[in-house]
């Protein structure tokens, strides 16, 4: 029903055009002011950022670095490295005096400066920064497998040309060195240039590890074991005596030269923990089983196992790299060791502990692994493994692998 009486009807040419155009002309206006607010930054988004300038004594040492006026540069970087100054700041003075290390051959040092600065600078290309620098130093400390895990880190994070292609081609000459597969990643980031400086890293000779012994077939119903030729009283139960499946040669990867050891504890479950300590061949088999059928691995990710009893098992064959330390950087080189059980909540048997420091004095001793490079778990990235009792007694078995070590090169 028209309630609207005749004389008060618009007319098509009157105001009911007009009444049409001021709610477009509010639309308007609101959409100005809304495009004012974005553009002024206020309540519409985040202001815009303004790079903050870096102070000129930081510039002036860097300049001083480049142009080779070491002591001067160290100097300023010092005293920028304060503790009542921003953190960012002190990482980056802490980048610089790596960085003058470096040049000196203060290897130690520079490390030292270098791993501060990554823990005092944020997430981003500075940190990157820090890791590609302190990936150089330990590659030239001989930490191969160290150094490319922060090169391989620095990649993903840097954001200036010079410094993605200074990982590259330390990433991708590092790995040609040691007959590695190099990731087209890197070989194409890397491209054809050139970085004559690092050409000392790889002149060193690397150290050819004697040859693991196995010990002939042995009678029908004798456990076979193996045993190294370093120390021929440390038995190996191989991976015949608990029926390993063969592995899946298609998911695995050649294993490099072994530089580092890592110790790991199972932390099973309490049924599958149960069945460690009762059915060591059994628990190994089950577990083999996971790994290759639900996490689609080549085989167990460990290269040997050691059970409550201290009977220390083959794992995956050590001409395989491991699954265990996190990732492909962190597994190159790496022999996985672990114990069976969990020892955040319980403490390893006198039995494995005796084990473990035999197994750990042979390895080093085969392959010319020294006794700052075997780690737990945790010595690697964020984890609780190998729990804190394992940890425990693996310091106390570094350092006395350590004091042997030292003894025997003093004689």
């Amino acid at each position: 029903m028209d309630l609207m009486p005749s004389s008060a009807r618009p007319s098509r040419s009157g105001w009911f055009i007009n009444d049409i155009s001021r709610p477009i002309l509010a639309v308007s206006w609101l959409l100005s002011v809304f495009c004012l607010v974005l553009v002024s930054g206020c309540g519409g988004g985040p202001p815009r950022r303004t790079p903050v300038a870096q102070p000129a004594a930081l510039l002036d040492a860097r300049a001083a670095l480049e142009q080779g006026q070491i002591a001067h540069a160290r100097h300023v970087f010092s005293s920028l490295e304060s503790p009542e100054r921003p953190l960012s700041l002190r990482g980056m003075a802490r980048i610089g005096l790596g960085r003058c290390a470096i040049a000196e051959n203060d290897l130690d040092g520079a490390i030292r400066h270098l791993d501060v600065a990554r823990k005092l600078l944020p997430g981003g290309s500075q940190n990157g920064r820090a890791r590609l620098y302190l990936g150089e130093a330990q590659l030239r400390s001989g930490a191969i497998n160290t150094g490319l895990n922060h090169l391989e880190n620095a990649f993903e994070s840097l954001r200036e040309t010079d410094d993605r292609r200074r990982a590259a081609f330390l990433i991708t000459r590092t790995l040609d060195h040691i007959g590695d597969t190099v990731p087209a990643l890197y070989r194409t980031a890397a491209g054809t240039y050139s970085y004559p400086e690092y050409s000392s890293i790889w002149i060193r000779q690397q150290p050819v590890p004697p040859a693991i012994v196995a010990v002939p077939h042995p009678p029908k119903g004798v456990v076979p074991v193996e045993k190294l030729s370093a120390l021929p009283r440390l038995m190996i139960h191989k991976r015949s005596s608990w029926k390993a499946r063969p592995v899946i040669t298609r998911w695995v990867a050649p294993m490099s030269r072994p530089t580092r050891i890592t110790v790991h504890h199972t932390a099973d479950q309490p049924t599958i923990a149960t069945l460690g300590i009762r059915e060591p061949e059994v628990y190994l088999r089950r577990i083999q089983k996971y790994c290759t059928s639900s996490l689609e691995w080549g085989d167990i990710g460990y290269h040997y196992l050691i059970s409550s009893d201290g009977r220390i098992w083959e794992g995956r064959p050590l001409k395989y790299q491991g699954a265990h330390a996190g990732n492909h950087s962190l597994n190159r080189g790496n022999i996985g060791v672990a114990l069976i059980g969990n020892f955040d909540q319980d403490r390893p048997s006198s039995s494995q502990v005796r084990s473990l420091g035999s197994l750990l004095n042979a390895l080093s001793s085969v392959h010319d692994i020294r006794s700052d490079r075997i780690y737990g778990h945790q010595d690697l990235r964020d984890t609780g493994c190998p729990g804190v009792h394992l940890q425990a007694v693996l310091s106390r078995l570094v350092s006395q692998l350590n004091r042997t070590s030292t003894a025997r090169k003093s004689r």
